[in-house]
């Protein structure tokens, strides 16, 4: 059995090998990857085995297992896994990485973006089994990730971790707790590209002082937003005190996304939800740390059943408005209602192209979610002017940037 598998060649190589029902078995890294992408709403609309890439028949290359594509942000990941059983005398696994991780990884990877290259458009369906079109960017911009496993108990070694090819090319090389404990802390796209690229430029400019420290300090210094400084163990403090993508209040929102596009019936990804999705993908830490915040006020007042004036943020990196309506009991029926007049009111106060609106009210021990998407230009409206001015319903708006501290 080859001791580098591949999710997308299951059959060839047996890489669902300890995917038992029995959970005292062992479990192989695909079979958790893909448990970790598919929690993950994001990567359950947008990414994809490359088995399932349409390739011509002269074109039999070896590709990564699977790719993430949106528009502008993607991923290609390859998966590496060592034979449990496989005896390792000293200076294996040393070799096995240097080998079957990064010299083939690495290969399957270009071998992947040469495949995306060609691409003038692509048409495939999704985990949600709604067929989604996506025209790939450069596929040297890429985010290239090698995620491997060794048996637990194997000795202690050093691994590379990232290898850069000589035409520059730069890939992401980690063991799969490091690609968890990261998938733990960033949800969208956004915020993982955005620490990739820091993670890259770091371990380029202080490679090898970065070898000595953990990936858990690399998360730390980039989440104080110190750029500048040698990798440190110290900053390892600044990741354990930060709450993690999912361990939040908005986990729940983004399962009710993840829940309404679930339900749609139509073949195409061309709905509401998938508009909504590719907003809340473009968001980085920053505008994302400002709607969690909003989210926590919004489910608090809910849960009290306390009136409160709607809350908004406007991204502007992405230009696209958010607000929030915390509805009470007495008002859960005119609830939609109210949330499209309030988030039309809102794009067309603060001249967005896009406007995302999210009701929450809480119906017996539940709270419900609910969705509006807005987009196009905003026409004069004299009448709603003079609506504001008559009956302002938002709270004050600033501008501002929030402090790299944890949410």
């Amino acid at each position: 059995m080859p001791p580098c598998c591949s999710p997308g060649s299951a059959g060839r190589a047996g890489c669902d090998r300890g995917v038992k029902d029995n959970s005292r078995e062992p479990v192989s890294l695909l079979h958790d990857f893909v448990a970790q992408q598919h929690a993950n709403v994001f990567m359950r609309a947008f990414s994809f085995e490359t088995s399932l890439l349409p390739a011509g028949a002269d074109n039999n290359a070896d590709l990564a297992d699977r790719v993430m594509i949106m528009d502008g942000i993607g991923f290609i990941f390859q998966l590496c896994e060592r034979e449990p059983k496989v005896t390792s005398k000293a200076g294996d696994l040393e070799k096995w990485v240097q080998n079957q991780v990064s010299r083939k990884g690495a290969k399957h990877i270009q071998n992947t973006r040469e495949l995306l290259s060609g691409y003038m458009g692509l048409s495939i369906v999704n985990h949600f089994g709604h067929r989604v079109t996506v025209t790939p960017h450069d596929p040297d911009s890429f985010v290239s990730l090698i995620v491997y496993r060794v048996p637990a108990k194997s000795r202690q070694f050093r691994a590379p971790r990232f290898k850069r090819s000589r035409n520059g090319g730069f890939v992401h090389i980690l063991r799969d707790a490091e690609y968890f404990e990261i998938c733990d802390h960033f949800a969208t796209p956004a915020e993982l590209s955005d620490y990739f690229e820091f993670r890259r430029d770091l371990l380029l400019d202080w490679d090898p002082a970065s070898a000595a420290v953990s990936e858990t300090a690399l998360i730390g210094q980039y989440l104080l937003e110190d750029y500048s400084s040698a990798p440190s163990p110290r900053f390892e403090s600044a990741a354990e005190a930060h709450i993690g993508a999912r361990a939040c209040e908005f986990s729940f929102v983004l399962d009710s996304l993840a829940a309404k596009i679930a339900t749609q019936d139509h073949e195409l990804a061309d709905g509401d939800g998938y508009e909504i999705l590719s907003e809340l993908a473009w968001l980085g830490r920053h505008d994302l740390r400002a709607l969690k915040y909003e989210v926590r006020c919004a489910l608090d007042a809910v849960r009290s059943n306390r009136f409160e004036l709607p809350y908004r943020i406007a991204s502007a990196r992405t230009g696209c408005g958010f607000i929030l309506v915390p509805v009470t009991r007495e008002f859960q029926d005119r609830a939609l209602d109210a949330l499209r007049s309030l988030a039309q009111a809102s794009k067309h106060e603060l001249d967005l192209e896009r406007q995302v609106g999210i009701a929450l009210w809480k119906d017996s021990e539940f709270v419900d979610v609910d969705w509006v998407f807005i987009e196009g230009e905003n026409a004069p409206d004299p009448a709603l002017d003079e609506r504001l001015a008559r009956s302002y319903p938002f709270r004050t708006s600033s501008e501002q940037r929030l402090a790299p501290v944890f949410t």
